[in-house]
């Protein structure tokens, strides 16, 4: 058979009539109709209690950064700080060399600095109340999908919050970060909803701590391997209610210093009736917002609370047990001259016969936490101290008998 050549102009023709008209079908075949707008966000960064300065300025350069690459799944909208908060700094104090006549000056400045705070700091609430007013007020939440608590902290002035916690339990998404649980205390709807109100922080900002991830299944933590270790400052917490929540990450008290006797829960999930609540206790420090493992983190958390992605929210209780009984073991058993290994599988295998018995064992050992510790810089007397040493010991003789017997 003798085989001919097209024209080289009228093959081209060809070819290109071919590559539009199947151009033409991928689009039509792959292009949707119409893109999804992105699920809103709003984000509060103000702070009314302690300001955790170099973290939120890094929160808001990164969460856009996220966004952007979210590829219109969300967008955000931020309720940021009318200007720095007013503040004359610390009093001052006096130096050796100093003499009465300086003295007073330093002192008469001060008194002059914190006059102009005062009334600086009434402008400046005064702003704050109305960008709350604007921006939550019931008929505001109407145009968002979900509300993101970036490091607040204090008494948030809420046009309503009842009327919030409310929005959230008719589908909407809660997102808290760090200092989150330390906002709105007394709030009870709040923290009632957030499940939680910082306490203290025995784990500072300058340790690295070890981590158990419950569940690496889950779309929250997967980023996190099933133990780890994290650098940042870690919570204790009044109001944690562990039949609540889902907990997915706890401080492991056994490879972590200092050692205390009770459960340290890190991050949770939870449905709010129709809605959803993720909250992460990391995100103090500026670094960790710049750590690609957090951005996974926080960037799953928000995407769940959204239900663009899904994982189980069903409280865990035992977990929260186990983990204030094993805390239990390896903080007690060295104080009391006992075996830790043994303490804790005795423990274990109770709270495996009565649950109920575990999750009161973890609140009352949980008493731990709300017991002084007299400070000799402070004033503290040497038998203070070892008044306040006895009691903790009391507590900890009476809960391990629990254990044993």
């Amino acid at each position: 058979m003798k085989h001919t050549r097209m024209p080289t102009a009228k093959l081209n023709s060809h070819l290109s009539v071919f590559s539009t008209g199947f151009a033409a079908l991928i689009l039509f075949t792959v292009a949707p109709t119409h893109a999804a707008a992105p699920k809103k966000l709003l984000v509060v960064t103000i702070a009314t209690g302690f300001r955790h300065g170099p973290a939120i300025d890094a929160a808001e350069k990164v969460l856009p950064e996220l966004a952007e690459k979210s590829v219109g799944e969300f967008a955000f909208e931020f309720l940021s700080e009318p200007g720095s908060r007013p503040n004359a700094g610390r009093a001052p104090e006096r130096d050796k060399k100093m003499t009465d006549a300086e003295w007073e000056e330093a002192q008469s400045n001060y008194r002059a600095a914190a006059a102009k705070a005062k009334a600086d700091e009434s402008a400046w609430t005064t702003k704050v109340k109305e960008l709350f007013a604007a921006k939550l007020s019931l008929a505001a939440l109407r145009n968002y999908d979900g509300l993101i608590f970036c490091n607040t902290s204090g008494d948030l002035p809420l046009p309503d919050g009842e009327g919030l916690v409310n929005w959230v339990k008719s589908g909407k998404a809660f997102i808290g970060m760090h200092a989150a649980t330390d906002t709105l205390k007394g709030m009870p709807a709040y923290y009632e909803m957030i499940n939680g109100s910082f306490a203290d922080h025995l784990w500072g900002d300058g340790g690295t701590y070890t981590f158990k991830n419950h569940e690496p299944s889950h779309p929250t933590v997967a980023m996190f391997p099933a133990e780890f270790q994290w650098t940042d400052e870690i919570y204790q917490y009044t109001h944690f209610n562990p039949e609540a929540v889902r907990v997915l990450i706890s401080l492991d008290m056994a490879k972590s210093k200092p050692q205390a006797p009770y459960h340290v829960p890190v991050s949770w999930v939870r449905s709010v009736g129709a809605g959803r609540l993720f909250y992460t206790n990391f995100g103090h420090k500026d670094s960790t917002w710049h750590d690609e493992t957090y951005q996974k983190h926080i960037v799953a958390g928000i995407r769940w609370a959204l239900k663009i992605i899904d994982g189980p929210a069903q409280p865990n209780p035992a977990v929260s047990s186990q983990q204030a009984l094993k805390s239990f073991a390896v903080t007690a058993a060295p104080l009391l001259n006992k075996d830790a290994a043994v303490l804790e599988q005795k423990a274990l295998a109770k709270a495996k016969a009565d649950p109920q018995w575990a999750l009161k064992f973890a609140a009352d050992a949980d008493v731990y936490r709300t017991l002084p510790t007299p400070d000799e810089k402070k004033g503290a007397t040497p038998e203070d101290r070892e008044e306040a040493t006895a009691k903790k010991n009391d507590l900890l003789t009476r809960l391990a008998s629990e254990i044993e017997n």
